[in-house]
């Protein structure tokens, strides 16, 4: 991932600084609006797929806010792991990528 972020023709730019803010002490639904706010901000969400992704707290919210955002969705698999794919993305149609910025980026570019 790290390459297709530092590709200077890349479109696509990993976000800075407010993702680094902590809400989870302010209640959920300050974690939501953060939520939110971030993924508006986004051209694509991209699903981290990992060994607990499919039942990890706050997914489904992610991807539901993307969806109705009309935001590109790409779920990209974390090397070595074997957890399921969501099965919110499997009712979209959505498949898993590979981990590499060339497949990842051709993804993000036909959607």
């Amino acid at each position: 991932m790290d390459g297709l972020l530092k590709n200077p023709n890349n479109k696509y730019q990993h976000l800075t600084g407010r993702e680094r803010e902590d809400e989870r002490n302010k209640g959920e639904n300050a974690v939501k609006n953060y939520l939110k706010g971030i993924i508006q901000d986004c051209d694509a969400l991209i699903c981290l797929i990992g060994n607990d992704t499919h039942n990890a707290t706050g997914v489904r919210y992610e991807l539901e806010v993307a969806k109705s955002l009309r935001k590109k969705i790409i779920a990209v698999r974390i090397p070595q792991t074997t957890g399921g794919l969501p099965y919110i993305l499997r009712s979209w149609g959505i498949s898993e990528v590979k981990w590499n910025a060339k497949d990842i980026n051709d993804k993000l570019s036909k959607l």
